[in-house]
């Protein structure tokens, strides 16, 4: 059950009420209810019409893996369009999030999604946080700004859309109903969602001749350490076919891969992430950082 806010109602009338395509932006801190919201506005507009939801919190991702940003089309959510961040945090991946975000809105549209919700990263306070917002914002043109907070503290970002023609600005307070959850809840979450990707996983080979390589590509010369890297497997557009984790790299360039089954044919590039995978490590220990 979704506990409503104040304002919730009046913004999901307003939506219904459109005649034009909107394109909604649900901004706040982490831990302010944004997805519950988020939730709430696609339920409420995929009742009557085609509704989109953009999912752009890498770490506690609600479409797709950690790691990856999403997009589903509702009322029938079944076939989601993933983008792969190869992060759970923003710092040192904006460049990936702005375009996946991007990419992930302008597949909405060629889906005909006539309201979409985008569901923002949790990264708002100090300079970097406001000039990241700015710029996701500024690329992704919404026709509203959904911002929740708790005093003022989106005032300094929403200053830059006030005078912006067909943009509209809605300030919501955060709703005493929001419960904080800890950083080990979050990680426990991760953990989670990636043991339950994996569960049907199998080790497969992928010729590297004529692939794309992205990401923080290792030195594929010198393999010792690649092990364990979580990389995704993309289509030509770039989004995910499947995420997998680097076993080993043979001779003459084939990658072996822990993965959900897949079609190695359909694969055009392959992205390497900036974490490691140990799916039978002790709780709180899946995860790694690379650089």
């Amino acid at each position: 059950m979704i506990s409503i806010g104040e304002g919730w109602e009046d913004l999901a009338a307003a939506l219904r009420g459109s005649d034009a395509g909107e394109r909604v932006y649900v901004v706040g801190a982490t831990d302010c209810g944004k997805t519950t919201l988020c939730r709430y506005l696609v339920d409420t507009a995929a009742a009557q019409t085609r509704a989109a939801y953009v999912d752009c919190d890498t770490g506690q991702s609600r479409i797709g893996p950690p790691t990856t940003e999403g997009m589903a089309v509702y009322p029938d959510p079944s076939d989601p369009y993933l983008r792969f961040v190869g992060s759970t945090s923003p710092g040192g991946h904006f460049v990936q999030i702005l375009t996946g975000a991007k990419r992930l809105a302008e597949k909405a549209d060629e889906l005909s999604a006539r309201v979409t919700v985008i569901d923002s990263p949790g990264l708002v306070s100090g300079g970097v946080g406001i000039e990241f917002q700015l710029q996701m914002i500024d690329l992704l043109r919404p026709t509203r700004i959904v911002a929740l907070q708790r005093g003022r503290e989106l005032e300094r970002l929403l200053a830059n859309f006030a005078r912006r023609p067909g943009t509209l600005i809605h300030r919501l307070a955060v709703s005493p109903a929001v419960v904080a959850r800890p950083a080990a809840g979050r990680r426990r979450y991760r953990e989670e969602r990636f043991t339950a990707y994996f569960a049907g996983a199998e080790s497969q080979d992928i010729p590297l001749r004529g692939l794309g390589l992205q990401g923080r590509v290792p030195d594929l010369g010198n393999p010792r350490g690649i092990g364990g890297r979580l990389v995704s497997l993309n289509d030509p557009e770039n989004f995910v076919i499947a995420l997998g984790i680097v076993e080993d790299l043979h001779p003459g360039r084939r990658l072996e891969v822990f993965a959900p089954p897949f079609d190695p044919a359909a694969v055009a590039s392959i992205r390497f992430g900036s974490i490691s995978l140990d799916l039978g490590a002790a709780p709180g220990s899946m995860e790694s950082f690379r650089r």
